[in-house]
Formats: structure tokens, C-alpha cells, sequence
């Protein structure tokens, strides 16, 4: 028996998962009752040969079900105000997963140890194999409350599981906005999500939870009624060690009744934000003490030099650097955790106000000015590290608030990890560069995206741990990206525009094709969905595991890769697979993770 053209055009165009952002009211009833639209009827099914009519039938009655259960999960975990649900695997026509594909899994529920955020009904887990085909997990709702993963510090491999219950505001990855009028700067967690969907794309090896809220600044006194829609995606993919977290601010969308100027009431950014235990720590309780800090600008690198975080550690602020970042680690267990930009030499992150022309540059053994003066803060003492209130990028520093009363020469075991910006970088029309070189346009979509980190601070060589951490490789990686080129596209061809970040209508113009909101290439097929292509990593950066997006990609087959001319494994199901390939069904986007370190200029073809 034949398969009718048009049922045939129908199951390849579904894959073999079915994802879909359902709307529903406080009811949830609207969760269930959605899904007989997200599903496809049995009807589907007519045409296929009986025994392949059954399976087709089966995997739709599955689908439906798992459908029901996630939407009523999600619902109930944005306090019923909405929902999104992702089905589980289905037995449609499609790319097939393999045994080390990404597993999505309920996660059950959550509530938050500060009684900040409304309670999770449902979460979900969402586990892919790192570059080392070892299991990472992150446990994510509207915000991520637990990640599990594992390294090798060359001398044993270490298990660690960070949890929410840490010192700080618990959980990560949500938003914060201060001003500058008044002291409003409330949490994004506090806010329900209006959309929360968990999409593992045809094939398994990449996937993106998806978060929609609304910022709404009268969570505190001073919002002035200011609600801005915040789209939040977190990406991850198999061989790649770190989940990229990339936010939009839809300020041309915000309500604000009172017609606020927002170049006087000039906003920052300050998420990803929030406090895990990056130590493994059971508890805040058991946690370890910070041991240092680092931060690192458009041009210069800050860090603490002592062997414990005090008001009294020396630092130096004079070491070149690239790619913006944020870091913090344990003085006892090897354990750090950071934020690092997916993008080079940008001068819109971090707050400069206190730093550039006086710290910046110089060490605290150095003079500079206003050396140790920070009465421009309402601050009265005199202490070594930058003034608590002027650091670019905010970290556990305002433990040591004046108004806190926490003794210079303390300690902290606060595990606050946050990012920063300018003020006036959300939506102000001249928001001020970092080294005051010119201003940027900062209304509509503003968009970022980075890196969340977490691992050990340093590796062994013999008994030394004189090598670099997870940050540092992280940042010399996107050192890599921003220097590696595409060239030679003899079939497709590069893409040029892309939406500024998740969820954007406005776009921006891609540099060699490269878009930092996933940190991956992006080419468009030929009609006969091939691309071909030159990728040249400049001399000395390798690139680890490449990511490459080819659009117009409309077949269900799992494609031939050639790198150099020779072919290699796609999609084995084994960790040394060529090859990690993965089918975005809804927007025909063909992802491809080349399984090798890239040091030299090869030629790459894709086919189907």
C-alpha cells in the first residue's frame, strides 16, 4: 500500500516530537483541552500500511497523554495563569534519537528557600552529555534550581550537585533591573512566568527551555507602575560542557502609565542573577567561604589575589582581557562559578561608573584616584577592594553594605553570582559606553547572551592546581569564536540578519555569520539542503566542538558531514560520534556540533 502524498508531506513535517506553546487560564482546564490541537488526530495515521498504522496511532495516543500531563504541570507551576508543555518522544516520521541524545524528564516541585518566588508545581530536568560524554542536569522552571554534573580535575573525577538553599537571593538565572531614581531593583523570580516550554529538537542533541515573564517593577515601592515582557531561553547541547542563558528586554512593549522618562529614570541589567551552592554544599549553612573574585571588562581583567574574599584583599585590575565576565570561587573546596558574555569586546557590559579612571588599570598597591574613597556612595570607611557599591558586575559585595555592619576583615559565604551593566542600558536613547567613548541607542529589544559556568577553579599538573579553571577556558573559548571565520560558501550561503535575542522582532546584523545569542554559525541550504563551506580558526584558538545552524533544512534524514574531505559518524549514539545533528522542525533549522577541536582551516559539507 502507498502512502498518500499529503499524509506523508504531514508526518515529515511534524518529526518525531511534537512541541507546543499552549495557552491556558486559571482553570488549567484550557492546558488539557489545548493538546487535542497540538497533537495531530489519529486520521493522521490514514494511508500508512496497517502494521505502521498501528505504531502511528499509538505514538499519537502517547503523545496526547504526555502532552496533558506537561501542560498541566506547567500551568500549575506559573500559578495557573499560563502554560507550555513538550511532548515526549513520538514514533513519527523523523530524525531518531540515539542512546546519548537529551533526556526531559518531570522534575516535580519546587518552592523557593527565600519565599520570593510562587511556588513550582512541576520542573523540569533537562540532561545532556557534556564534552566528555558525561551527564550534565539542570532542574528548571521559570529559573534554574539545581544543576548536577561532573569534571575531572586531572587527579579524580569529581561529582558535584549545586542546589538553591545558598546564601545570597536562591536560585539562578532570573532578571534584576536597579534605577537610579529610587531604590527599586526587584526580583525577576518574584514575577509567575507567562510561558515556560521545554523544546528537545528532532534527533536529541540540542534543546531550549524557554521563559516569558513580565518584569514588573511595582514588585517594590518606586516601579512607578513600569512592566516590561522579558524572554528568556536557556540553550544545551550535546558535547558542550556549559548551558548558554540569553535574555531580550522587549522595552518598546513596556507599560509605563506614568509616561516615566527612561533617560532619567536610567535602568541597568543585572541578570543572570541569583545564588547556588557552586561548592556542592548540602546546605547555605555548610557551605564553604568565598576565596576570591574576578571580573573582567571589554578590556581589562580585575581579580583578588589572597586566599580569602575580605574588604582588606589586595587585586590588580591591569591584566588584558577580551571578553566580558564575572567569577567567584571557594577558598577551600575547588569550586567556582561564572557568567561569561558569548560575544568579544563589548563595551555595553558592565557598570563603569566607579572603577574606570580610578581603579581600572592599576592594582591596589598602586596609586589612583580617590584611592579608597567611597563618599561619593555614602560610604565613610576606607577599605583595599573597590568600593562595595561601584563593582561593574554585582557579586556577594553587598554583604559588606554599610548599613549590613559586617566587619571589614570578614568573611562571606554569600554564593551570589550577577551580571551588570551601564544604567540606562534598558531603554534610555544614549545609554553610555564602559570607557565613556560614545553611546548606544538602548530602547526596543535589548538583547545579551553568556555562558553560566560552573566547575573547578583550577586543574592539577602533578600536585600543583596551577591550570586554568572553567572560566578561564570558557573565556579563552569565546576568544576562539569571536576570532574563527567563514569563508568560501560555494553551496548556501551565510546568513546576515538574525533577531537580537530570544524572542526579538527586531534583528541585528551577524558578523561572518556568527550569533552570540546560541554562540553557533548560521548558513542557509541550498533548495537541495546542503551546505558547503571554509571554517578558519585563527592561529593559535582552536574551537571546541563548533556549532553551525543551516536554515531552509525541510528533509527528515539524518545528514552526511564531511570536515576536510573525509566524512565522519553522525548521530551514533556514542560519545566519539563525528557528529551531534539535530532537526528544529518549526523553524527547518538543521543544527550540526562537530564532535573535534578545530585548529586548522577545513572545508565542511553537509547533505542530506
Amino acid at each position: 500500500m502507498t502512502i498518500r502524498p499529503l499524509a506523508l508531506a504531514l508526518l515529515l513535517a511534524l518529526g518525531p516530537r511534537v512541541a507546543a506553546a499552549l495557552n491556558c487560564h486559571r482553570t488549567c482546564a484550557g492546558a488539557i483541552a489545548s493538546c487535542r490541537a497540538a497533537v495531530p488526530a489519529p486520521s493522521t495515521c490514514k494511508g500508512l500500511p496497517k502494521a505502521q498504522k498501528r505504531t502511528c496511532r499509538a505514538g499519537l495516543k502517547a503523545d496526547k497523554k504526555a502532552c496533558r500531563a506537561n501542560a498541566l504541570a506547567a500551568c500549575k507551576a506559573s500559578g495557573g495563569t499560563s502554560c507550555s508543555a513538550t511532548t515526549t518522544t513520538s514514533t513519527l516520521p523523523g530524525l531518531p534519537d540515539t542512546a546519548n541524545s537529551i533526556a526531559m524528564t518531570a522534575g516535580g516541585s519546587r518552592t523557593d528557600p527565600e519565599g520570593v518566588a510562587p511556588p513550582a508545581a512541576g520542573t523540569t530536568v533537562l540532561t545532556w552529555k557534556d564534552s566528555r560524554g558525561a551527564d550534565r542536569a539542570m532542574t528548571l522552571g521559570a529559573y534554574l534550581y539545581q544543576y548536577d554534573f561532573s569534571f575531572d580535575d586531572n587527579q579524580q573525577e569529581v561529582v558535584r550537585s549545586a542546589n538553591d538553599d545558598a546564601w545570597g537571593h536562591a536560585g539562578f538565572g532570573y532578571v534584576v533591573s536597579h534605577n537610579t531614581q529610587t531604590g527599586n531593583s526587584p526580583l525577576g523570580k518574584a514575577n509567575p512566568p507567562t510561558s515556560v516550554a521545554t523544546t528537545v529538537f528532532s534527533g536529541g542533541h540540542h534543546a531550549i527551555h524557554h521563559v516569558e515573564l513580565v518584569y514588573d517593577r511595582d514588585r517594590e515601592g518606586g516601579g512607578f507602575g513600569i512592566k516590561i515582557p522579558v524572554v528568556i531561553e536557556w540553550l544545551v547541547a550535546t558535547g558542550r560542557d556549559h548551558p548558554v542563558w540569553a535574555v531580550t528586554w522587549k522595552t518598546g512593549q513596556a507599560v509605563n502609565p506614568g509616561g516615566t522618562n527612561f533617560d532619567v529614570y536610567r535602568m541597568d541589567v543585572r541578570g543572570p542573577y541569583g545564588s547556588l551552592n557552586f561548592d556542592g554544599a548540602a546546605t547555605r549553612g555548610q557551605g564553604d567561604a568565598i576565596g576570591g573574585v574576578a571580573w573582567g571588562d571589554f578590556g581589562l581583567r580585575f581579580t583578588t589575589t589572597d586566599a580569602q574574599l575580605t574588604l582588606a584583599s589586595p587585586w590588580t585590575y591591569d591584566t588584558p582581557n577580551g571578553v566580558d565576565f564575572v567569577q567567584a570561587w571557594t577558598a577551600t573546596a575547588n569550586a567556582e562559578m561564572g557568567i561569561v558574555e558569548t560575544r568579544a569586546a563589548d563595551k555595553e557590559m558592565g557598570y563603569p561608573d566607579r572603577v574606570y579612571g580610578r581603579e581600572r588599570g592599576s592594582t591596589s598597591a598602586d596609586a589612583y584616584p580617590d584611592k579608597q574613597d567611597c563618599s561619593a556612595f555614602g560610604d565613610g570607611r576606607s577599605y583595599v577592594v573597590p568600593c562595595v557599591s561601584g563593582w561593574p558586575y554585582q557579586l556577594m559585595n553587598y554583604d559588606w553594605d554599610p548599613s549590613a555592619g559586617k566587619p571589614a576583615g570578614d568573611a562571606t559565604g554569600t554564593k551570589l553570582i550577577a551580571w551588570g551593566s551601564p544604567y540606562g542600558w534598558l531603554g534610555a536613547s544614549n545609554c553610555d559606553l564602559f570607557d565613556y567613548s560614545g553611546t548606544v541607542d538602548a530602547r526596543g529589544d535589548r538583547s545579551f547572551a553568556t555562558f553560566v559556568v560552573l566547575g573547578p577553579h583550577c586543574r592539577f599538573t602533578g600536585a600543583a592546581c596551577d591550570q586554568p579553571g572553567d572560566v578561564a577556558t570558557t573565556v579563552q573559548a569565546v576568544e576562539a569564536l569571536a576570532a574563527a571565520t567563514i569563508s568560501n560558501v560555494t553551496v548556501g550561503s551565510l546568513v546576515s540578519q538574525a533577531p537580537k535575542g530570544p524572542g526579538a522582532t527586531e534583528t541585528k546584523t551577524l558578523d561572518g555569520g556568527y550569533d552570540d545569542t546560541y554562540a553557533a554559525w548560521y548558513l542557509t541550504a541550498s533548495n537541495d539542503h546542503q551546505v558547503t563551506f571554509t571554517f578558519a580558526p585563527a592561529p593559535g584558538h582552536p574551537v571546541v566542538n563548533p556549532i553551525f545552524v543551516i536554515r531552509n533544512y525541510t528533509t527528515p534524514v539524518v545528514p552526511q558531514v564531511s570536515v576536510g574531505g573525509v566524512p565522519v559518524s553522525v548521530n551514533t549514539g556514542a560519545a566519539d560520534s563525528g557528529a551531534f545533528v539535530s532537526l528544529d522542525t518549526a523553524r527547518n533549522e538543521l543544527w550540526v556540533t562537530l564532535d573535534q577541536t578545530v585548529s586548522t582551516v577545513v572545508d565542511v559539507h553537509v547533505a542530506h
